[in-house]
């Protein structure tokens, strides 16, 4: 996972959140904002973010109900949208939590899973290495049945319950999925799969109950009864006397 591209996901719902607080910021509990948009550009006006939602409505003191949510970030590098049904932000807690039918679209002009080839066990899709190519544009896609929640507070992003990643590069299925960041730099610290993790790059596949992906050390760690299944094109033989 790109920690661009998680870093925008970040960015646009502690911005957006912060502004749909401020627009149904209630004189009385009951306050409600009908079809809000909010966006928030660089210091040379470029866009950086926007949040589209059917409504902001103040449900408590601290609790912000937010419908039909529409999330957009913008990069040199990356594109990130996330759509949900549902969402709640909670201003003492300062966390965003989303649910129902919650999707996040990245595309970006880098290779999602590139950083963490090795989930895949660091194999190769065939017994070459791929000769190197331009940065294509490439598309990934996360899905999860449960809820996703965004905490600013202990800089952490956790996707839910048959948590689904989708890319052409590679395929990452877990029970959940937590993105923890550095409390400074807010930058990516690691990424944590765990519960039934099935990483697939191609026809190779890793299944454990747990996998580490640690940024400064660009490695990832497989726990839990590992098992790496991988294939190559020719025989045994064939594929030997190939690397001698």
């Amino acid at each position: 996972m790109r920690c661009m591209v998680i870093g925008l996901m970040l960015v646009v719902f502690g911005a957006a959140s912060a502004g749909a607080a401020e627009a149904a910021a209630p004189d009385s509990v009951k306050h409600k904002v009908l079809e809000f948009s909010l966006e928030g550009v660089t210091d040379k006006g470029a866009k950086k973010w926007d949040v589209k939602g059917e409504s902001a409505e103040a449900v408590s003191e601290s609790e912000i109900k937010l419908d039909h949510i529409v999330a957009n970030a913008y990069g040199e590098e990356a594109q990130a949208t996330i759509t949900a049904e549902k969402g709640v932000y909670d201003k003492a807690k300062n966390n965003v939590r989303l649910e129902e039918n919650v999707l996040a679209t990245i595309e970006n002009t880098k290779d999602f899973t590139g950083d963490i080839s090795s989930f895949g066990g660091g194999m190769p899709s065939s017994g070459k290495a791929a000769p190197a190519e331009k940065p294509k544009k490439t598309k990934t896609v996360i899905t999860c049945d449960g809820e996703v929640l965004f905490d600013y507070e202990r800089n952490y992003a956790c996707f839910d319950k048959n948590v689904k990643v989708v890319s052409e590069e590679g395929d990452i299925n877990a029970d959940k999925i937590t993105i923890n960041l550095d409390p400074t730099t807010k930058k990516i610290k690691d990424i944590i799969a765990e519960g039934n993790v099935m990483i697939k790059r191609g026809e190779n596949i890793t299944y454990s109950e747990k996998a580490t992906y640690i940024e400064a050390e660009k490695k990832i760690v497989l726990t839990g009864s590992p098992k790496i299944v991988m294939y190559q094109e020719g025989t045994f033989e064939e594929n030997m006397l190939s690397k001698k």
